[in-house]
């Protein structure tokens, strides 16, 4: 005897029948209706480049906020840059998930992507007149041009909710490759393009309150390639959605989607903190770990910090290249999650390989004189314990395992974790609207983005590396931990499963049995 599926609705009025009746009694016969439908590769594109230049703006202030800061504010303490500096990742942060809404609601990416880089577009040239100003207001009026500018960037999460939808299930990880690859890009290309501003100089170009000088012309760039990008969208832009099933997404529908596993969702959240943190910390305490570890000049620190950071990003980006070529097909089919554990089994293995183990060499301190702008001074080289008591008894790490596993090791590490992850998480979100979902992964790395900086500052200070090197170890262990117990329930959503006779399945829209 064939079984008979049968669905009984829980909203009558929505989902009843013609006859009006409470129950309805119907052969099966939906199919995905995302099957026969192409990734839209234009739009893609376009929301690429725009996501590269979210990531510019991002980095491109980091080399010379201090120092405006400090120019136009003398007042203004370090403390207070940190907040600053921070203000862009909290407005990112509480913004991705309304942004994210806001595009399940109006079913358009269109309307939140023009409102956020509008947004961008008047936060940078609130930030370009900020000697407008009072001088004691100045650090406000930064502060709050920041927070502004991370609001506008809360758009990133719309363009990955973007191309988690308007890609085929085939298309996928390569989609996603594209969008995840270019906001990081764009944060490493940032300090580069600040380079070319530099010939500008300080007070540069000035016509009583319009200022253009190497401070300000980054934001001016910023204002004008946000402007030329509204353009793109309403010109290039194309809201195909291949991945979003078009009978669920109708209100009126008679379908159900079943509702995604809250677990398996929750545990890719938490990678995207634990990646966003161990990447942000390791930035953070950078040049000064070099320092203090291998007795480098400031000059040294810059120089060789750069070089590393600079042969990380480029093997993080031949790594991209290969998901968005050939790897990203190969990942497709079900392997994400191995690639996501064995991305974070890289991750817990440079951290175990450079860690400052006991039997390593006393760590060096000397006072030497240096020239510095043609004028003599004393500079400390290396740990200063008289500063740092854990100089003490901390143990160095050989300099050259360290350069091969931070330039090779944890530069695939993040990649293969987030392009694995986050196609996954995509899958897992099911062939519905994603925005608010994507809004959520997005605010729980801005979220580490703001608490790693103040937490590792703190912890560097008071108890050096060693401590810092355990947490993330943990944070990572967990993480893989956590993946391993729930392997099995890391799948994609079966959003029309098979059932055997007196089966059930929970939609929610109503129940789903087999009789």
């Amino acid at each position: 005897m064939t079984g008979k599926t049968v669905i009984k609705s829980i909203s009558p009025e929505k989902n009843g029948p013609p006859d009006s009746s409470s129950e309805s009694s119907f052969e099966p016969s939906r199919k995905s209706s995302t099957s026969d439908r192409e990734t839209s590769w234009q739009s893609i594109y376009l929301l690429t480049a725009i996501g590269m230049f979210c990531g510019i703006q991002f980095s491109i202030f980091f080399p010379t906020l201090w120092p405006f800061l400090n120019t136009v504010d003398p007042t203004a303490s370090a403390s207070f840059f940190g907040f600053i500096t921070a203000a862009f990742s909290v407005g990112q942060g509480l913004a991705s998930p309304a942004f994210g809404y806001w595009m399940n609601r109006a079913k358009s990416v269109r309307q939140p992507l023009v409102f956020g880089i509008s947004v961008m577009i008047l936060s940078n040239i609130i930030f370009c007149f900020v000697e407008a100003f009072k001088e004691k207001e100045r650090r406000w009026v930064m502060m709050v041009a920041r927070f502004f500018i991370g609001v506008g960037a809360g758009t990133v999460g719309v363009m990955r909710a973007y191309a988690a939808t308007a890609s085929s299930l085939k298309d996928r990880a390569r989609a996603i490759t594209f969008i995840q690859a270019s906001y990081v890009i764009g944060m490493t290309l940032g300090p580069g393009i600040q380079v070319a501003f530099t010939p500008i100089g300080y007070p540069g170009l000035s016509n009583n309150v319009i200022h253009v000088d190497l401070y300000t012309a980054p934001a001016w760039f910023a204002s004008i390639v946000s402007l030329v990008s509204v353009l793109f969208i309403f010109i290039f832009l194309e809201e195909n959605y291949a991945g979003v099933d078009r009978e669920d997404d109708d209100e009126d529908s008679y379908t159900a989607m079943p509702a995604f596993d809250t677990i398996s969702v929750a545990v890719c959240v938490l990678t995207q903190f634990t990646l966003m943190f161990i990447i942000t910390n390791l930035e953070t305490i950078g040049s000064l770990y070099a320092k203090m570890m291998w007795g480098w000049t400031n000059e040294e620190a810059v120089l060789y910090t750069g070089i590393l950071q600079a042969v990380n990003g480029l093997v993080g980006v031949l790594v991209y290249a290969l998901f968005a070529v050939k790897l990203g097909d190969y990942l497709s089919n079900a392997r994400e999650r191995i690639f996501t554990i064995f991305g974070l089994a890289l991750g817990v293995l440079y951290h175990v390989i450079t860690y400052p183990y006991p039997w390593g060499g006393d760590l060096s301190y000397e006072i030497r004189n240096v020239t510095i702008h043609g004028k003599t001074q004393t500079e400390e080289l290396g740990c200063n314990p008289a500063k740092y008591h854990w100089c003490k008894y901390t143990k160095d790490v050989n300099f050259w395992i360290y350069a091969t596993m931070y330039g090779v090791v944890l530069a695939a590490c993040f990649p293969i974790v987030n392009i694995s992850m986050n196609t996954l998480f995509s899958k897992m979100l099911g062939p519905r609207r994603q925005g608010t979902m994507q809004g959520i992964m997005l605010m729980s790395g801005s979220f580490a983005r703001t608490v790693g900086p103040m937490l590792v500052s703190w912890i560097f200070q008071d108890w050096g590396p060693e401590p810092i090197w355990g947490i993330e170890i943990l944070t990572l262990s967990i993480t893989a931990i956590f993946w391993i117990i729930f392997y099995r329930r890391m799948t994609p959503l079966e959003s029309n499963p098979k059932l055997d006779p007196y089966e059930h399945f929970h939609y929610a829209k109503g129940v789903r049995y087999r009789m």
